[in-house]
């Protein structure tokens, strides 16, 4: 039974990854309030939701992760075409202290669909107001900026 199940889940995966394509690539970012990082990004062509994972270095480390809904996209010129978003991130870290936060995003970028709608070059800036609870909790506020490349499947 075990195996008829597996089976099942592999076929219902497999079927799904040909209803969608998919796109997964890499940005680098700066905010101000935190440094820069790298990260894994990732979208679905027919749901207007980005994530993306983010893990930066040093003497402290962060994981953090995102979650946008594109609610307004349209073309600007060509392949170029603007987004205006909202999300949520959440942030994980280590160093003299245990750090943990969330914050909402409001995305606003340009992006491209280039060599038959295989890569997405982008860039965008975030404001973010977020609330810190580990060490201490407060308010933060922050303005990143991100460029990055998806390319589709």
């Amino acid at each position: 039974m075990k195996k008829i199940i597996a089976a099942f889940c592999l076929l219902l995966a497999a079927g799904t990854a040909q209803v969608f394509s998919y796109g997964v690539g890499i940005q680098g970012g700066y905010g101000f309030g935190r440094g820069g990082a790298g990260a894994v990004t990732f979208k679905l062509d027919e749901l207007p939701y980005v994530f993306a994972v983010s893990i930066s270095g040093g003497e402290e480390v962060f994981i953090s992760g995102t979650a946008d809904y594109w609610f307004k996209t349209d073309t600007l010129y060509g392949p170029a075409r603007y987004f205006v978003g909202a999300g949520a991130g959440l942030a994980i870290g280590t160093g003299d202290d245990f750090f943990l936060g969330a914050a909402f995003r409001v995305p606003v970028g340009i992006n491209a669909f280039l060599v038959d709608n295989f890569v997405e070059p982008y860039i965008q800036i975030v404001p973010e107001l977020g609330l810190s609870v580990l060490p201490h909790v407060n308010m933060t506020w922050d303005v990143g900026a991100n460029i990055g490349v998806r390319f589709w499947f």
